[in-house]
């Protein structure tokens, strides 16, 4: 009971954190951050919707659209009651040209230019803790300036988990991550509004597991409820799982070197996972009942889009196939070989256990991608991402596989040869 209340606390303390903050940050009316979204507005609407970061092909693209309909949730409060516009989102979704329909640069352009426009949209489902955020941040920079402040955060978040694993862990057991990372293309969520909330959240989890993991798993699965319910807050549906994955990945591999039995192995995932889980879904059906309560919205909008996004849009094998095949897969296929014939050569049979569990780990995407194929189908360029679990996962589970110390002992024969043959 003590536990459960626990939670209970932590809930109650983070949902009245999120509607506060939420709130406060609508107290700022959009004429105060016009200027600074109007300095970008050129920008974007030469790139468009969804520009190419660098490289061609759609799993580099930006979501400027998305991007621009947070700017628009930025812009329009003012007009409602902070409450109001907090819990609605409200935003001007209509523009004279009936071409340009479901273009929000546009819509955001025609907003700029006519600010008495009252808000006609609105978002309830999400917390939109991002343009919560941006609210705040725009009243000192503008949208470019914004992007480059999330560049800088990730890469130092990035940095900081890299040393933390790689102390704990070594460089070894840590490279298949940062492998699958550079496989999803974690560059390209470093520029956008939209993906940075989730690949953050993933590398402060992951910080916390390389510091924590080694705790018993009641703590651990606070953190991972925390965790849930800062994703739930922050995402709109991108790559969620990430937050979840990456910190379980950690634990697990902060944890392979013992003994384990199965049983006791698939407890603390499934433990970790549920609490997650748990706090991912409450932080989100609370915000669909808050807007009940404080407006005239209610869940049915929500468990509508709910529905649509589980709704099979073909075949939801189709959904696994069209995910999966944005991989770089010459590259990982490479990668995989290496792992393969490593293991092949030096077998360690004592961690098949530990294999068996980052596998399991590593179906997750798929899972998810055949549940939830109404969205992962026409989404795929950036659902794709979730693989980021997949492929740590299966490389991961290779590295358990081998035998280090046979295969050190091999290396230093080899290069013992080799010394002997070049000094006769």
């Amino acid at each position: 009971m003590s536990t459960l209340l626990k939670y209970l606390k932590v809930f109650a303390i983070l949902i009245a954190s999120f509607f506060a903050f939420s709130v406060l940050s609508c107290l700022i009316p959009g004429k105060c951050v016009q200027k600074n979204i109007e300095k970008s507005l050129p920008e974007l609407l030469e790139e468009g919707n969804y520009p190419k970061v660098i490289l061609k092909g759609k799993q580099y693209m930006q979501d400027n659209f998305t991007d621009a309909l947070i700017l628009n949730i930025v812009v329009s409060s003012g007009f409602k009651p902070p409450v109001q516009s907090a819990m609605e989102n409200t935003h001007f979704s209509q523009y004279p040209d009936d071409t340009v329909f479901c273009y929000t640069i546009k819509h955001l352009d025609y907003k700029l230019k006519n600010m008495d426009l009252s808000p006609n949209g609105i978002y309830s489902r999400y917390w939109f803790g991002s343009a919560a955020v941006c609210r705040i941040l725009l009243l000192i920079m503008n949208y470019q300036d914004i992007k480059w402040l999330f560049c800088i955060v990730s890469t130092l978040l990035l940095l900081i988990f890299a040393v933390k694993i790689v102390n704990k862990a070594g460089w070894i057991k840590s490279l298949p991550l940062f492998l699958a990372l550079l496989f999803a293309n974690f560059f390209v969520t470093q520029f956008s509004i939209q993906f940075f909330p989730v690949i953050a959240i993933a590398l402060i989890g992951g910080i916390i597991m390389c510091d924590h993991g080694q705790k018993p798993i009641p703590k651990l699965s606070m953190h991972l409820f925390v965790i849930g319910m800062f994703t739930a807050y922050f995402d709109l549906l991108t790559t969620p799982l990430l937050t979840l994955g990456l910190p379980l990945l950690v634990y697990m591999i902060l944890q392979s070197e013992e003994d384990k039995s199965m049983g006791k192995i698939l407890i603390s995932i499934s433990i970790l996972c549920l609490s997650w889980l748990i706090g991912f879904a409450c932080a989100w059906t609370s915000k669909w009942g808050l807007a009940a309560v404080f407006t005239d919205s209610n869940a049915i909008g929500a468990m509508d889009a709910i529905i649509w996004r589980i709704t099979d849009r073909g075949s939801r094998w189709s959904a696994i196939v069209r995910n999966v095949t944005q991989l770089p897969l010459v590259w990982l296929n490479t990668v995989l070989c290496v792992y393969l014939l490593l293991t092949f050569l030096n077998f360690n049979k004592k961690r098949i256990k530990w294999a068996i569990a980052f596998l399991i780990v590593g179906l997750f995407p798929y899972i998810w991608y055949f549940i939830l194929s109404g969205h992962s189908i026409p989404h795929w360029w950036f659902t794709y991402r979730l693989q980021i679990l997949s492929m740590g996962s299966v490389m991961s589970a290779l590295v358990a596989l081998i035998d280090w110390e046979r295969l050190n002992s091999k290396l230093k024969t080899i290069r013992a040869f080799f010394t002997n043959f070049t000094t006769k």
